[in-house]
């Protein structure tokens, strides 16, 4: 019988085999060895804006957008994920390069994942092994590894965990969050609070969403068997707690909304009703391994019908392809369907510890229900007329992922603690391999192009240098063309977002992009982009701008040259006072005098 500190010893050493573990795991199959520190790993559509988010972080970026009418820096800018504005600002503490910041927030992203999982699987009675494996699949579980190319806060789902946990002890613990004398003394209500906060700062109010949903499934999972409405009293709680510690988060973003002002970079625009059908869950995406399951011929033949959907369905595939579950939570999402069939014989609260088959019984309920709000044309699309803020269901991924992880981890810790000899030594064997197959089937899927973007983010920062002391500290300048924050589309060659390249490397220039949309500045901006270029360089001379910033990305290639040349001759000077950069995309014209 090992005594309390050889267990604290042990579990101190499970913890850093598992960062290890995944440091590793990051190192090998991110190619960390191609990383410049310096320049951000992602730079491109959603990868600048999250590039941009962290500058914002540490008050560089956002009071250079949306000139000449600016009102405050940040005045009315959410805290969609306060956890992440925490750690970028605690790194920023000793080190304001964007890069460098930005590089560790990515990869920081599958250790909180990977310990998050480890803490559910341990609490919930799994041992140190088990639960290191199960812990390290879902911190690089597919889901999370195609997010980190594009949406960070989405992968950074460690509290997705807690919220399986919180179900759990809603259903298994009659003194979990009643209401009552003696609330405060129990130290699992207190540990809720902690975890509703941490749920509420987390997922871009995705993940609180779908915490609050599955804790209203289990509530009415219990008032049916009992009923009764008082068992669902643990999870109304628990969702009252997750709601308040929301309201602060989301208060700057409805004052800013009230009063006209929108807020920059995170203001809201207007979402179509459609979408959560369009950006819905697809069970094949579930099921289907764009690994071909470690098997290339597998991976070419499931490759041809990815490219077949994305040319078919066009705005149907989109990022909802990211959702596989990886091979074992493949396996325990299609148990936890199976075990829908099956009665159970509920005994929570007639035993001292809690049975596999009422927890099963609980997971395979919430796993459905996932599948019926967020599949495509689901009860998600319903909810998605009059809720729109709401429309990427497809989110929900990393808890039906952690659901059937769990289910099988479960599954597991009870055979092993049942078997015996050759019985428990064929099982040892067979989950031994199965984890180690799936870890390694599941990599590969987060591989950044570093030195293309190194490139391209050194030529950018040259040329922005130039552009700062052609300029001159606190210039204004007009930025083209046109492009509405956030979430504008391509155009052209542009993507979204691409605008924020020059903003992003320069501390004293002033820019009229990213202004809220709908706001006064984002009017003037759209309409004065559209004027012919003498009368546009008149209105620019007097709202006081210096130069014209421009992208010709976005334009078509035939018109390119064509409106350089035309927005050159009307600002008065001649072709070699044009600042071109290295690709030769970007280009700053100096609007002189009249």
């Amino acid at each position: 019988m090992l005594t309390k500190k050889q267990n604290i010893l042990r579990e101190i050493l499970t913890v850093a085999l598992l960062l290890a573990a995944v440091a590793l795991s990051e190192y090998w199959f991110f190619q960390l060895w191609r990383l410049d520190w310096h320049a951000p790993m992602l730079y491109g559509g959603d990868g600048i804006y999250w590039v941009g988010q962290v500058q914002r972080s540490y008050g560089e970026l956002t009071g250079s957008l949306g000139w000449p009418f600016y009102e405050v820096a940040g005045k009315y800018n959410p805290n969609y994920d306060l956890i992440y504005d925490i750690f970028v600002w605690f790194v920023g503490l000793f080190t304001k390069d964007t890069g460098t910041v930005f590089n560790l927030y990515v990869l920081v992203i599958p250790f909180a994942n990977a310990l998050a999982a480890y803490a559910v699987f341990r609490m919930m009675g799994l041992r140190r092994w088990l639960s290191f494996a199960f812990g390290l699949t879902f911190g690089m579980t597919p889901y999370v590894q195609q997010r980190m190319a594009g949406h960070m806060m989405l992968a950074a789902c460690e509290f997705v965990p807690f919220s399986a946990l919180l179900c759990l002890w809603c259903a298994e613990d009659p003194a979990f969050n009643r209401p009552g004398r003696g609330f405060f003394r129990n130290k699992r209500n207190w540990l809720a609070l902690a975890m509703a906060w941490g749920i509420a700062n987390n997922g871009a109010a995705y993940y609180p969403y779908f915490t609050c949903f599955f804790l209203c499934v289990t509530a009415l999972c219990l008032m049916l068997r009992e009923r009764s409405w008082r068992v669902g009293l643990p999870c109304l709680v628990t969702i009252a707690e997750i709601v308040g510690w929301m309201i602060p988060d989301f208060f700057p973003m409805v004052l800013g909304i009230l009063n006209g002002q929108g807020s920059t970079l995170t203001n809201g625009v207007y979402r179509s009703p459609v979408g959560a059908d369009i950006y819905s869950l697809r069970i094949s995406s579930l099921l289907l391994s764009p690994n071909g399951y470690g098997v290339q011929k597998l991976a070419n033949w499931l490759g041809r019908y990815f490219h077949i959907l994305t040319t078919d369905e066009g705005p149907m595939y989109n990022e909802n392809a990211y959702g596989y579950l990886g091979i074992v939570g493949v396996l325990g999402f299609l148990a936890l369907l199976v075990l829908l069939l099956r009665n159970w014989d509920w005994q929570t609260g007639k035993t001292g510890t809690p049975r596999l088959g009422d927890r099963l019984w609980l997971l395979s309920r919430l796993n459905v229900m996932a599948l019926l709000l967020a599949t495509i044309a689901g009860f998600g699309g319903i909810i998605g007329i009059l809720v729109r803020f709401i429309r990427g269901y497809n989110r929900i991924s990393p808890y039906i992922a952690f659901f059937a992880l769990l289910a099988v981890g479960l599954t597991a810790e009870k055979l092993l603690t049942q078997f015996t000899g050759r019985r428990r030594g064929a099982l040892l064997a067979a989950a031994v391999l199965l984890l180690g197959y799936g870890y390694w089937e599941q990599q590969g899927l987060f591989t950044p192009d570093y030195e293309k973007v190194q490139q391209i983010w050194y030529q950018d920062a040259a040329f922005m240098a130039e552009v700062e002391d052609a300029a001159g500290e606190g210039a204004m300048l007009f930025t083209l063309p046109y492009m509405k924050n956030f979430e504008n589309g391509s155009l052209n060659n542009m993507w979204d977002y691409t605008l924020l390249r020059g903003p992003l490397h320069s501390r004293t220039l002033k820019f009229t992009y990213g202004a809220g949309y709908g706001t006064q500045n984002d009017l003037w901006y759209k309409e004065t982009s559209a004027l012919e270029p003498e009368a546009m360089v008149a209105e620019l001379r007097a709202q006081g701008m210096t130069g014209i910033y421009l992208d010709l990305d976005g334009y078509a290639v035939e018109d390119q040259q064509a409106t350089l040349a035309g927005l050159t001759a009307a600002a008065g000077c001649a072709p070699g006072d044009v600042i071109t950069s290295e690709s030769g995309m970007l280009c700053y014209i100096p609007l002189g005098q009249e």
